[in-house]
């Protein structure tokens, strides 16, 4: 066996909270919505992978979103364990179905509904999580394949426009064992709708859990391009429903990946971009001075955030850090050469909403958008195409 061969770790940690004397403020639809039951347990599914002095690392939390600060916080946890954490990347799946981690989904709008404990104990997990993943990762190889899943997502805003392009990554042992499978679609985890008071990692851990029992290992699932948005085509908001488009993920990815060769992979390059964006948001100003979101001030007008492009060869991952619309999503995965290309949307920040420069209108009333409201969730008109750039340059680097 080479000294380059490459080494794959995955380790999970269940992050339901727990239902008791506090409430549990659900997150992605109407304030005030407090958890009663839960219908599956949340979890940090966590990959690694070493070839050499090379680490990558991502972890994916069933959870709507985590602030830019959440994930410094785990990078030095990790920095201060004696681990590089410069690889490190942590997203989230988007489930509406889960505590509120940003802010904005409390008892009312002026009141964050953001456990701090709870919070601190989802940061202590994803160290966990990454740290187990690194110390039991063994020799792997790879297989990987694209797909599609027809007949399930529509596009709320431009109904014209789907992604239902599916990217699935399988890394297994040298004796043909799964370690994880890395599963990316465009699509709100909100098959339970507002309505719901069950705590639930929604269709993407019905997916997760089939893909597990089915073949082994751990699976993660990363949300794609799913702003504008891209959301269930279904009138059944039901837990039935959401483990039938669950299940149909699962085989769709499963049967793509069976066509497939094992192969050996020969590189790991990684590069982050860390960037400005101008926020030009009243709205989310406002949030952050009244204390409903994290203190984020900017600096001369601007917010600094990231992205970040990992290449396997077979494989390459591109990040960026909000709800990209579909238009860009398309965009910046033409740019990377495949055959297998992952975007992970929600990945170590949440900006809100990323919309092509063209296609922002700013609502007259930013308290009652309209057909405006993905801007009204974006920090300003030219996120989009700041955000591609920085993203488009990495590949383009690399």
């Amino acid at each position: 066996m080479s000294q380059s061969s490459l080494l794959v770790g995955a380790a999970t940690r269940c992050i339901t909270p727990t239902l008791g004397d506090h409430p549990v403020f659900l997150a992605g639809f109407q304030n005030n919505r407090r958890a009663t039951a839960i219908d599956t347990d949340l979890y940090v599914r966590a990959l690694t992978l070493r070839l050499d002095d090379r680490i990558a690392a991502i972890a994916v939390c069933d959870l709507i979103g985590l602030d830019r600060s959440d994930v410094l916080d785990v990078r030095a946890a990790l920095d201060a364990r004696g681990i590089d954490s410069s690889g490190v990347i942590v997203a989230c799946t988007h489930t509406h179905s889960g505590p509120d981690t940003l802010g904005l989904w409390g008892p009312d709008q002026s009141v964050s509904g953001v456990d701090p404990l709870y919070l601190a104990s989802v940061r202590q997990a994803i160290v966990d999580a990454v740290i187990e993943a690194l110390t039991f990762c063994c020799p792997a190889r790879l297989r990987c394949a694209m797909t599609r899943l027809p007949g399930y997502i529509a596009n709320f805003r431009d109904p014209d426009i789907v992604d239902d392009e599916v990217a699935v990554v399988q890394f297994v042992k040298l004796d043909g064992g799964v370690i994880a499978t890395l599963l990316n679609l465009a699509c709100h985890p909100e098959v339970l709708n507002g309505d719901s008071t069950l705590i639930s990692a929604d269709y993407a851990g019905y997916a997760c859990r089939e893909v597990e029992t089915r073949v082994g290992g751990v699976a993660l699932h990363v949300s794609g391009a799913l702003g504008g948005m891209l959301f269930p085509d279904t009138d059944d908001r039901t837990p039935a429903w959401a483990e039938r488009m669950g299940r149909a993920y699962a085989e769709a990815a499963l049967t793509a990946l069976a066509a497939q060769l094992v192969v050996e992979v020969e590189q790991l390059d990684l590069r982050r971009a860390e960037f400005d964006l101008p926020i030009a948001n009243p709205l989310l100003l406002m949030a952050q001075q009244m204390g409903v979101l994290r203190g984020r001030p900017p600096v001369n007008g601007a917010i600094t955030t990231s992205c970040t492009f990992i290449d396997l060869g077979q494989t390459q991952m591109i990040t960026v850090p909000g709800e990209l619309l579909p238009r860009l999503g398309f965009d910046l995965k033409a740019a990377l050469r495949g055959p297998c290309r992952v975007l992970i949307g929600l990945a170590d920040d949440e900006i809100g909403y990323i919309l092509p420069d063209d296609a922002f209108i700013p609502p007259a009333d930013y308290f009652n958008p309209g057909k405006q409201y993905e801007e009204s969730m974006s920090i300003g008109p030219t996120t989009g195409s700041r955000v591609l750039a920085a993203a488009k340059g990495l590949i383009e680097h690399c």
